[in-house]
């Protein structure tokens, strides 16, 4: 009956011992990171292009009043040029000189200007489409985290049901038995117990003698595999389950 005990126990251990590697290394909990990592990433580039897009606005503005600029300069010395204001005909040749290259500088503002315009609107088309996309991957991360809390929440509550079950079947099982499973289960990884079915030690796949078949029927008996030396437990192969 103890040994009995002793098997249940380590498979509820081994349950346990599941839950705890699905809890800690869940693949949802790489999602959860990738996810986030993609969204700090769009973040940050998002926020890169509206810096960028500040600059080219400012710029603009600059160029904007500077063609304000020339083009009052130009109408004043239109009006200078043409308005009967200067009779001196070498000053007249100057100012129109002068006239021409304002008009020159005008066209070339107008089409710095025209270009950076065309520039901000296709940043801003650029951004309303990385807003979308930064909108979109952080509702991903918030419904991976949900999906991973609720994962969670429930291997928890599983693990918990176990550790009770676990506690009250330790509580059954005489020390001497709980002291010897403990030392086998470290020894060989929480599988310190090995069923015997069709006289072969399922921990490693060995047969076992003849003296330790007999000594199997002895429910008081401890019996080690002269192979891998874990605790051997006889086994009924048609209904797959450890005799009492």
């Amino acid at each position: 009956m103890q040994l009995k005990l002793l098997w249940d126990l380590q498979e509820l251990d081994l349950s346990i011992a599941a839950l705890t590697e699905e809890i800690e290394n869940t693949p949802l909990r790489e999602s959860v990171r990738e996810a986030g990592e993609m969204a700090e990433s769009l973040k940050t580039e998002t926020e890169g292009e509206e810096n960028r897009l500040k600059e080219l606005r400012r710029k603009l503005k600059n160029l904007e009043l500077d063609l304000l600029k020339k083009s009052s300069e130009r109408e004043a010395l239109h009006k200078k040029l043409y308005g009967g204001e200067v009779g001196n005909i070498k000053e007249l040749e100057q100012m129109e000189k002068k006239l021409n290259f304002l008009v020159k500088e005008q066209q070339a503002l107008e089409e710095e200007t025209l270009a950076l315009m065309e520039a901000v609107e296709e940043l801003e088309r650029l951004l309303q489409g990385m807003h979308s996309r930064g909108a979109a991957q952080a509702q991903e991360l918030l419904e991976k985290e949900r999906q991973l809390e609720e994962q969670l929440a429930g291997l928890s509550e599983t693990k918990e049901r176990l550790q009770a079950e676990r506690a009250a079947l330790a509580g059954r099982i005489e020390p001497r038995w709980l002291e010897r499973y403990n030392i086998m289960a470290q020894r060989h990884h929480g599988r310190g117990l090995a069923r015997v079915v069709n006289d072969i030690c399922e921990g490693c796949r060995v047969f076992i003698s003849s003296a330790q078949r007999g000594f199997l029927y002895n429910p008081q008996a401890l019996v080690y595999c002269e192979s891998c030396g874990r605790l051997l437990i006889k086994s009924d192969r048609q209904n797959d389950g450890v005799e009492q």
